[in-house]
Protein backbone atom coordinates (compact mmCIF):
# COMPACT_ATOMS: atom_id res chain seq x y z
CA UNK A 1 0.00 0.00 0.00
CA UNK A 2 2.56 2.45 0.89
CA UNK A 3 4.41 1.74 -2.25
CA UNK A 4 1.45 2.67 -4.42
CA UNK A 5 1.27 5.68 -2.46
CA UNK A 6 4.81 6.52 -3.28
CA UNK A 7 4.43 5.82 -6.95
CA UNK A 8 0.97 7.87 -7.02
CA UNK A 9 2.59 11.12 -5.70
CA UNK A 10 5.68 10.66 -7.63
CA UNK A 11 3.78 10.20 -10.69
CA UNK A 12 1.83 13.27 -9.66
CA UNK A 13 5.22 15.18 -9.12
CA UNK A 14 6.59 13.67 -12.59
CA UNK A 15 3.31 15.14 -14.53
CA UNK A 16 3.10 18.73 -12.47
CA UNK A 17 6.66 18.90 -13.68
CA UNK A 18 6.03 18.00 -17.19
CA UNK A 19 3.48 20.45 -17.47
CA UNK A 20 5.19 23.06 -16.15
CA UNK A 21 8.11 21.92 -18.64
CA UNK A 22 5.61 21.64 -21.37
CA UNK A 23 4.25 25.40 -20.90
CA UNK A 24 7.62 27.11 -20.72
CA UNK A 25 8.74 25.01 -23.93
CA UNK A 26 5.65 26.35 -25.93
CA UNK A 27 6.11 29.87 -24.07
CA UNK A 28 9.95 30.47 -25.12
CA UNK A 29 10.65 27.65 -27.96
CA UNK A 30 11.66 23.85 -28.00
CA UNK A 31 14.61 24.25 -29.25
CA UNK A 32 15.54 27.93 -27.42
CA UNK A 33 15.51 26.62 -23.92
CA UNK A 34 18.44 24.35 -22.84
CA UNK A 35 17.70 21.02 -20.04
CA UNK A 36 19.56 23.57 -17.79
CA UNK A 37 17.67 26.63 -18.36
CA UNK A 38 14.42 24.60 -18.40
CA UNK A 39 15.02 22.89 -14.82
CA UNK A 40 16.42 25.64 -13.48
CA UNK A 41 13.11 27.64 -14.43
CA UNK A 42 10.50 25.29 -13.25
CA UNK A 43 13.08 25.24 -10.00
CA UNK A 44 14.09 21.38 -10.32
CA UNK A 45 17.93 20.78 -10.69
CA UNK A 46 19.28 19.16 -14.00
CA UNK A 47 19.43 16.18 -11.99
CA UNK A 48 15.75 16.13 -11.15
CA UNK A 49 15.12 16.83 -14.73
CA UNK A 50 17.03 13.19 -16.01
CA UNK A 51 15.84 11.52 -13.18
CA UNK A 52 11.90 11.76 -14.22
CA UNK A 53 12.87 12.37 -18.18
CA UNK A 54 15.33 11.38 -20.83
CA UNK A 55 15.11 14.20 -22.90
CA UNK A 56 12.71 17.77 -22.95
CA UNK A 57 10.88 15.63 -25.80
CA UNK A 58 10.02 12.89 -23.17
CA UNK A 59 9.06 15.95 -20.66
CA UNK A 60 6.63 17.29 -23.32
CA UNK A 61 4.78 13.86 -24.00
CA UNK A 62 4.65 13.05 -20.30
CA UNK A 63 2.63 16.60 -20.15
CA UNK A 64 0.25 14.65 -22.55
CA UNK A 65 0.27 11.43 -21.31
CA UNK A 66 -2.44 12.49 -18.48
CA UNK A 67 -4.91 12.56 -21.92
CA UNK A 68 -3.91 9.16 -22.82
CA UNK A 69 -6.94 7.91 -24.38
CA UNK A 70 -7.95 4.04 -25.08
CA UNK A 71 -9.84 5.06 -28.15
CA UNK A 72 -10.38 1.29 -28.94
CA UNK A 73 -11.82 1.29 -25.06
CA UNK A 74 -14.63 4.15 -25.66
CA UNK A 75 -15.58 2.48 -29.32
CA UNK A 76 -16.32 -0.89 -26.84
CA UNK A 77 -19.05 1.69 -24.76
CA UNK A 78 -21.06 2.97 -27.70
CA UNK A 79 -24.14 1.80 -28.26
CA UNK A 80 -24.77 0.20 -31.87
CA UNK A 81 -26.30 2.43 -34.80
CA UNK A 82 -28.04 0.15 -37.39
CA UNK A 83 -25.74 0.32 -40.52
CA UNK A 84 -23.20 2.49 -39.36
CA UNK A 85 -20.39 2.46 -41.68
CA UNK A 86 -16.74 2.02 -39.73
CA UNK A 87 -16.00 5.68 -40.66
CA UNK A 88 -19.32 6.62 -38.89
CA UNK A 89 -18.59 5.17 -35.76
CA UNK A 90 -14.72 6.10 -35.60
CA UNK A 91 -16.19 9.58 -35.96
CA UNK A 92 -18.94 9.04 -33.09
CA UNK A 93 -15.40 7.53 -30.92
CA UNK A 94 -13.62 10.37 -31.06
CA UNK A 95 -17.13 12.97 -30.50
CA UNK A 96 -16.88 10.94 -27.32
CA UNK A 97 -13.77 11.48 -26.42
CA UNK A 98 -13.46 15.27 -26.86
CA UNK A 99 -16.47 16.14 -25.16
CA UNK A 100 -14.29 16.77 -22.15
CA UNK A 101 -11.26 19.20 -23.99
CA UNK A 102 -10.94 22.25 -22.17
CA UNK A 103 -11.37 24.46 -25.12
CA UNK A 104 -10.81 27.66 -23.68
CA UNK A 105 -7.03 26.47 -22.85
CA UNK A 106 -4.21 28.91 -24.35
CA UNK A 107 -1.42 27.08 -22.74
CA UNK A 108 -3.17 23.24 -24.49
CA UNK A 109 -3.40 25.30 -27.78
CA UNK A 110 0.16 27.05 -27.73
CA UNK A 111 1.31 23.35 -26.68
CA UNK A 112 0.04 21.63 -29.96
CA UNK A 113 1.65 24.52 -32.06
CA UNK A 114 4.52 23.34 -30.71
CA UNK A 115 4.15 19.93 -31.29
CA UNK A 116 3.43 20.19 -34.63
CA UNK A 117 5.76 22.56 -35.43
CA UNK A 118 8.76 20.91 -34.02
CA UNK A 119 9.98 17.66 -35.78
CA UNK A 120 11.01 16.02 -32.88
CA UNK A 121 8.26 16.14 -31.34
CA UNK A 122 5.87 15.27 -34.22
CA UNK A 123 7.44 12.47 -35.29
CA UNK A 124 6.72 11.42 -30.93
CA UNK A 125 2.84 12.56 -31.33
CA UNK A 126 3.18 9.84 -34.57
CA UNK A 127 4.81 6.97 -32.42
CA UNK A 128 2.22 7.65 -29.88
CA UNK A 129 -0.95 7.80 -32.24
CA UNK A 130 0.87 4.45 -33.80
CA UNK A 131 0.83 2.91 -30.92
CA UNK A 132 -3.17 2.96 -30.43
CA UNK A 133 -4.17 2.08 -33.91
CA UNK A 134 -4.30 -1.76 -32.96
CA UNK A 135 -6.76 -1.34 -29.91
CA UNK A 136 -9.14 0.55 -32.26
CA UNK A 137 -8.43 -1.43 -35.14
CA UNK A 138 -9.32 -4.59 -32.92
CA UNK A 139 -12.47 -2.55 -31.23
CA UNK A 140 -13.89 -1.80 -34.92
CA UNK A 141 -13.22 -5.77 -35.88
CA UNK A 142 -14.99 -6.52 -32.75
CA UNK A 143 -18.22 -4.60 -34.68
CA UNK A 144 -17.78 -6.84 -37.10
CA UNK A 145 -15.66 -4.85 -39.63
CA UNK A 146 -12.87 -6.39 -41.71
CA UNK A 147 -9.99 -6.74 -40.41
CA UNK A 148 -8.02 -4.99 -43.13
CA UNK A 149 -10.41 -2.13 -43.56
CA UNK A 150 -10.61 -1.55 -39.82
CA UNK A 151 -6.38 -1.48 -39.83
CA UNK A 152 -6.66 1.15 -42.46
CA UNK A 153 -9.62 2.61 -41.07
CA UNK A 154 -8.04 2.70 -37.37
CA UNK A 155 -5.26 4.43 -38.68
CA UNK A 156 -6.75 6.73 -41.02
CA UNK A 157 -8.78 7.79 -38.25
CA UNK A 158 -6.37 8.75 -36.09
CA UNK A 159 -4.36 10.83 -38.75
CA UNK A 160 -7.73 12.78 -38.94
CA UNK A 161 -7.81 13.17 -35.24
CA UNK A 162 -4.46 14.65 -35.16
CA UNK A 163 -5.42 17.46 -38.28
CA UNK A 164 -8.53 18.49 -36.07
CA UNK A 165 -6.08 19.01 -32.53
CA UNK A 166 -4.16 20.99 -35.43
CA UNK A 167 -6.77 22.73 -36.48
CA UNK A 168 -8.11 23.60 -33.07
CA UNK A 169 -4.80 25.02 -32.03
CA UNK A 170 -4.17 26.94 -35.11
CA UNK A 171 -7.40 28.74 -34.53
CA UNK A 172 -8.80 27.42 -37.97
CA UNK A 173 -11.70 25.70 -36.36
CA UNK A 174 -13.14 27.54 -32.63
CA UNK A 175 -14.34 23.65 -31.12
CA UNK A 176 -12.75 20.70 -31.26
CA UNK A 177 -16.07 19.25 -32.57
CA UNK A 178 -16.39 21.56 -35.75
CA UNK A 179 -12.43 21.02 -36.22
CA UNK A 180 -13.47 17.17 -36.02
CA UNK A 181 -16.83 17.11 -38.28
CA UNK A 182 -14.77 19.26 -40.61
CA UNK A 183 -12.14 17.02 -40.97
CA UNK A 184 -14.11 14.17 -41.04
CA UNK A 185 -16.24 15.57 -43.86
CA UNK A 186 -13.05 16.84 -45.75
CA UNK A 187 -11.52 12.96 -45.75
CA UNK A 188 -15.19 11.78 -47.07
CA UNK A 189 -14.79 14.07 -49.59
CA UNK A 190 -11.28 13.19 -51.11
CA UNK A 191 -13.01 10.44 -53.10
CA UNK A 192 -14.96 12.97 -55.38
CA UNK A 193 -13.91 14.11 -58.20
CA UNK A 194 -11.35 17.20 -58.28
Amino acid sequence: MARDVRERAREAVRTEIAQALSDLFAARGFDAVTVEEAAREVGISRATFFRYFGSKEDAVIAAMDGVGVDFGAVLDTLDPVAGESAWGLLLRTFQRTLEGVDESSDADRARLRMIHSTPSLRGRLTARRVSREDSLADALTRRGVPLARAQAAAAAGLAGLDVTWRRWANGTALTMQRALADTFADLAATDTPL
